[in-house]
């Protein structure tokens, strides 16, 4: 009886390209593996290098059981589907079944879909997709570069695109990623090597030229010599730079990107410890991050006069509180363009009062400061470049003032309060009453559901014991020096705190934040503090006041803050900074004689008496509540719409790809063009030609799978041979040929996409 042979189970390309294509997906997920992506808790990012190693396993496995690309491929999709949210799932809750994990992540994902593309959210309380987005794109990525290596013989796309991803983390990540890059340099060099030398080696084995093993040994002393010494000297490089040559290489795209980056902050995770140095940016969205990232960057410097001095620099106004961040609600937005020199709140509800307010001009140069949105230390008036208010309802209740020229030198005449007796004193401001418009109401009094939890409430009836009573005031100026004791502690890192409530409810029990915390903490409680009669109040970002030189003053980037402002009737907003650890900076409005409560105030009523006529209607259509525009999610027949173009657009995108592969090849088409788009259209299925195959082994084998295209892949090959090799010049009439040949090519060659025959081991 003969013995049963067993079979060879070591891989043709050896188990060196395995362990490094292992390699590669281990760093790439260690990485990646950064707990700022998943706000901060560390352990939900632990499955990732897992996910990028069963990734490079399943790109490896399909070739070795003779699969082709795409059945490797949607194996693949399909396995990730199932164990990406298993992993994902126990990520968030360890030792639970496999059925439950898996539930958790399709719920917790279902969810995040539904809350940004259906219910109208700008953020979604749910977080396990972002640790299942960033696994699936791990796998993907690996799975795709395993292929690329054991199935199309490619290396170099394998480096590539795992390389990309790897740079694009640490563009973003101020985690120290430089040991990552370099391990994964390394081997990315090693794998190029290993595979260089299989390849020659396949050739001499073919040939029967010489040793083979001889001619690997050279290869891979000689790389790992390269090796070493390109490493040695990249870090020395590094350690040594003096310099930055391509300092400023970014500045004209930076900003270009900041739009773009804004819109993708919406879908995916926040990202990564994010960089100092990189400037400020507000936007219509004011994230609440598990950190506040500051450095010592000049945001901008201002030429102010001494009125202005020590004043915070107004930037953005928000209305809505989404429970992990404020919003500019969308629907609600006008941009009104105004020229150089014209009055900005003229004729609407926040036009300046002259006897409470003070017209200072302000010189401003920004820096660091990303964002085109105006700086001002009060309300805007005028602007010396062509700008764009941006404004809530129909009354025009200020949002922004937008410079769409960019970033540039500009001058603006802005309104500071003006605090005293001839001004605004603390006894005016208690008998302004609480007559507010209704528009005013219904924009910003608005409190989600769920914001004010147990330890919340706690905290609002604390302040309105403090304040004695429900004016609005005496419960404004409560709740301001009660959230600036002792008993909250000033941080700028919550990241290690666990508590899956919303900003309010989490700052109110574990009373740590930085300055988002302690503003929306204030916000939302004085919205809450007179449910028959809500306090407006919206949340303001700009910048703390700078240091002085003269009539220079110096904002940082680190001056970046937020505060909240109040309405009061004849008055208008009134600023109120809650933030503790000595950062805020609350106004000092002397207490001033007492007022007579019944003497007469400017207050507006209910139905907009007492506001000045605007001069400019900001229609957003219809209304509800008697023409006040309320706060609204985004209609449900925004997303159908945008589901009805994305089908047309890609039904129209087909069409034209098939009328361009119809048409065919268009001017003179020389034989090695022809090869080439012959070669590229055979690649992008799966069937590159290999570097030990002639021009006529690999037409044959691309004509076994096509048979109706043979007679072409044989004229597009004998004339390629002849004008390469033989230096041939063909006639018209054989180039005539050639380009016919061609266009058909360009249509029989699709039938690759369903010719998929198994492959054997290799």
């Amino acid at each position: 009886m003969s013995e049963r042979t067993l079979p060879n189970l070591r891989p043709r390309e050896g188990w060196t390209v395995v362990l490094l294509v292992g390699l590669m997906a281990l760093i790439l997920g260690r990485a990646i593996d950064d707990p700022a992506w998943v706000n901060g808790r560390e352990a939900l990012t632990d499955i990732l290098p897992l996910c990028a190693v069963l990734g490079a396993a399943a790109g490896f496995a399909g070739p070795k059981l003779g699969w082709g690309r795409w059945t490797t491929h949607i194996v693949g999709a399909v396995f990730a589907g199932l164990l990406v949210p298993i992993l994902s799932g126990w990520a968030y809750r360890p030792d639970t079944p496999v059925h439950e994990a898996f539930q958790f992540a399709a719920d917790g994902s279902v969810n995040a879909y539904l809350d940004l593309a259906w219910r109208g959210m700008v953020l979604t309380p749910q977080e396990v997709h972002y640790t299942l987005t960033l696994g699936c794109l791990l796998w993907g990525t690996m799975q795709f570069a395993s292929y690329a290596v054991f199935g199309h013989r490619r290396p170099f796309s394998a480096v590539v695109i795992p390389g990309l991803v790897l740079l694009f983390n640490m563009a973003l990540t101020a985690l120290d990623q430089l040991a990552y890059l370099m391990l994964y340099t390394a081997a990315s060099l090693l794998l190029l090597i290993q595979m260089h030398a299989f390849d020659e080696r396949m050739t001499w084995v073919r040939r029967r030229i010489g040793d083979p093993g001889q001619l690997s040994s050279l290869y891979l002393r000689g790389g790992l010599v390269f090796i070493v010494a390109a490493m040695g000297v990249s870090l020395l490089l590094t350690w040594r730079a003096a310099s930055a040559p391509l300092a400023g290489a970014w500045d004209g795209v930076s900003d270009q990107l900041v739009g773009i980056g804004k819109e993708l902050a919406r879908y995916f995770p926040s990202g990564g410890d994010w960089k100092g140095g990189g400037g400020v940016a507000f936007g219509d969205i004011a994230r609440i991050q598990p950190r506040w990232f500051t450095d010592d960057g000049i945001a901008f410097t201002a030429v102010v006069p001494e009125e202005a001095e020590d004043q915070r620099f107004r930037a953005a106004t928000y209305d809505t509180y989404e429970g992990g961040a404020w919003t500019q609600t969308r629907t609600l937005i006008t941009r009104a363009p105004v020229d150089p020199g014209q009055s900005i709140l003229g004729g609407l509800p926040e036009e300046p009062d002259p006897a409470t307010t003070e017209t200072v001009t302000v010189q401003v140069r920004p820096d660091d400061y990303r964002d085109t949105l105006v700086v001002a230390p009060g309300a805007v008036t005028a602007a010396s470049r062509s700008s764009e208010l941006l404004a809530f309802g129909t009354g025009g209740w200020f949002a922004g003032v937008d410079l769409p020229g960019g970033r540039s030198d500009y001058t603006v005449d802005a309104a500071v309060l003006r605090l005293g007796e001839d001004g605004i004193t603390e006894n005016k401001l208690r008998v302004a009453g609480s007559d507010y418009p209704a528009e005013l109401s219904a924009l910003y009094t608005a409190v989600p559901d769920g914001a004010i939890g147990p330890a919340a409430a706690r905290l609002l009836e604390t302040v309105r014991g403090i304040a004695g009573d429900d004016n609005p005031y005496d419960l404004a100026k409560a709740m301001e020096g009660y959230l600036r004791s002792n008993r909250y502690r000033y941080s700028t890192d919550v990241s290690g705190i666990d508590c899956d409530a919303g900003t309010v409810e989490c700052f109110a029990s574990t009373r740590t934040g930085y300055c988002l915390h302690y503003a929306s903490t204030m916000a939302i409680l004085l919205r809450a503090a007179d449910p028959a009669n809500p306090i407006p109040t919206r949340l303001v970002q700009g910048f703390l006041p700078g240091t002085m030189a003269g009539s220079v003053e110096t904002v940082l980037n680190r001056n970046a803050h937020a505060w909240v402002e109040v309405w009061f009737p004849g008055y208008g907003w009134i600023p109120f900074d809650p933030t503790g650890g000595n950062v805020g900076r609350p106004a000092e409005i002397p207490a001033g004689p007492v007022v007579d409560p019944a003497s007469p105030t400017p207050a507006a009523s209910g139905d907009g008496a007492g506001i000045v006529p605007p001069l400019r209607t900001f229609d957003l259509g219809e209304t509800e509540g008697g023409g006040a525009v309320v706060p609204t999610n985004r209609q449900l027949a925004e997303p159908f719409l945008f589901i009805v173009f994305a089908i047309l657009l890609a039904a129209a995108v087909a069409a034209l790809a098939v009328a361009a592969w119809m048409r065919g090849p268009r001017g003179e088409v020389s034989p090695e063009a022809a090869w080439r788009t012959l070669s590229r259209t055979a690649s992008r299925f799966g069937y590159a030609p290999r570097p030990t195959q002639t021009v006529y082994e690999y037409v044959a084998s691309l004509g076994k799978l096509v048979p109706a295209a043979e007679e072409d892949l044989q004229t597009v090959a004998v004339a390629r041979v002849e004008t390469v090799y033989a230096r041939t010049t063909l006639p018209g009439p054989r180039l005539q040929a050639v380009r016919e040949a061609t266009r058909r090519l360009r249509v029989s060659m699709l039938r690759l996409i369903l010719r998929r025959p198994r492959r054997g081991p290799r």
